[in-house]
C-alpha cells in the first residue's frame, strides 16, 4: 500500500502556496498541485510568478489549461525553469467561463487534441504530464467514449490519468452542482484500470476518510482527494499515520512552523490573512473550534498587528492544543 499515490486536487482560491506549505507539514509524502493556470496566463505575464507561486517548497505538479499545442509548448519551457515536477492538464472543469474559452471538460470530445498538446509538452520538456479528466460528458458518458478518449491520448505518451468519477454537464449546472449532482460511479474506473493495466489510473470524487482510501487502493493506482483535505486539514494528518503509517508531526511544533511562515510572509508583503484562512479549520470538532475561527479568519484578525495575531494563537494553542 506505501507504494501508492495520494495527492491533493487542484483547486481554485485553494490550493495556493500558503495551503501547500501546510499541507506539507501535516502529510509531507502527499502530492500537491496548483490552482489551474492559463496558459496564455504563463506565456504573457512576467514569468517570474511562476517561480514566486512555488519558489520556497518542495516541488509540486502544476495544473495547466489550454488548447493550443503550440501555446502549450511555449508555456512549458517556461514552467521547466521553474520548481515543478509535473504539468497536469486539466480537461475537467465543466465551468461556463473555461468552456467559452474551449478548454477543460469541454476537450474531452476532441482527444486528438488533448493528444497533440501531451506530445507538444513531452518534446518542450522532461516533465511528466498527466491528464484529470471526467468520465465523460453530457449525452457522451459511455464507458467506450471514456476509452477512446483514453486510447487516444495515451498514443501521443500520457500515461498518468487522474479520473474524477463522474461526468461532467456542460450546461444547467454550476461546478458546484456538477461537484454532486451527476452520480458518482467509481466501478467505471476501475474497469477502465482493468483495461488499460499498462496505464497509471488515479481515482478522484467524494473521497473523505482513510478507510475510503484504502478501499480504492484495492483497484487502482492512486487517489485524488479534494476539498476535504481543505475543510478539514487534519485529514492529511490522518492520512501520514494511517495509510503511510509515518509519525505525523506533532501539532506543538506543526504551529510553530505555521507561525513562524506567517511572521516570515508578512515580513515579505504577504497579507496573512490570505495564510490563516487554510487554519480555520484546524480543531474542526473540537473545544474551541469557533474561538478558533474567530481568531484565525476573523475581522478582528485583520485589524491587529501580525505579532499581535501569532500571540494570541500562540496563547490559544498553548492551552487548547492536544494531540490527535
Amino acid at each position: 500500500m506505501l507504494h501508492k499515490r495520494i495527492s491533493v486536487a487542484p483547486m481554485m482560491g485553494m490550493t495556493d502556496r500558503h495551503f501547500r506549505f501546510m499541507a506539507s507539514l501535516l502529510c509531507d509524502k502527499v502530492s500537491l498541485y496548483t490552482p489551474m493556470i492559463h496558459v496564455d496566463a504563463i506565456n504573457q505575464s512576467d514569468k517570474n510568478f511562476l517561480k514566486k507561486e512555488n519558489n520556497d517548497s518542495k516541488a509540486v505538479g502544476i495544473q495547466i489549461a489550454g488548447n493550443d499545442p503550440v501555446a502549450v509548448s511555449d508555456a512549458s519551457k517556461v514552467i521547466k525553469n521553474c520548481n515543478y515536477n509535473e504539468i497536469n492538464l486539466n480537461i475537467g472543469c465543466p465551468s461556463e467561463r473555461v468552456q467559452n474559452c474551449k478548454v477543460g471538460a469541454a476537450l474531452m470530445d476532441e482527444p486528438k487534441t488533448v493528444g497533440q498538446m501531451v506530445e507538444s509538452i513531452s518534446n518542450a520538456c522532461n516533465l511528466p504530464v498527466t491528464i484529470k479528466t471526467r468520465l465523460g460528458i453530457d449525452d457522451h458518458d459511455s464507458y467506450e467514449f471514456l476509452c477512446e478518449f483514453i486510447e487516444t491520448t495515451s498514443k501521443y505518451g500520457c500515461k498518468h490519468y487522474i479520473l474524477h468519477a463522474r461526468k461532467a454537464l456542460l450546461s444547467g449546472l454550476s461546478p458546484k452542482e456538477n461537484r454532486t449532482i451527476p452520480p458518482i460511479n467509481y466501478p467505471r474506473v476501475y474497469k477502465i484500470k482493468e483495461q488499460f493495466s499498462d496505464l497509471t489510473i488515479e481515482i478522484n470524487g467524494e473521497i473523505k476518510n482513510t478507510n475510503e482510501i484504502k478501499e480504492h487502493f484495492k483497484y487502482v493506482d492512486g487517489v485524488m482527494i479534494g476539498r476535504e483535505a481543505c475543510n478539514n486539514p487534519l485529514f492529511l494528518r490522518d492520512i501520514s499515520s494511517s495509510v503511510y503509517e509515518d509519525i505525523p508531526m506533532e501539532m506543538n511544533d506543526f504551529f510553530e512552523k505555521m507561525f513562524d511562515y506567517i511572521l516570515k510572509e508578512s515580513n515579505r508583503g504577504t497579507g496573512v490573512h490570505f495564510i490563516t484562512r487554510h487554519m480555520t479549520s484546524l480543531f474542526k470538532g473540537m473545544p474551541g473550534a469557533k474561538e478558533w475561527r474567530n481568531l484565525a479568519g476573523g475581522i478582528e484578525s485583520k485589524k491587529i498587528s501580525t505579532e499581535d495575531l501569532v500571540r494570541s494563537m500562540k496563547l490559544f494553542v498553548e492551552d487548547k492544543v492536544t494531540q490527535h
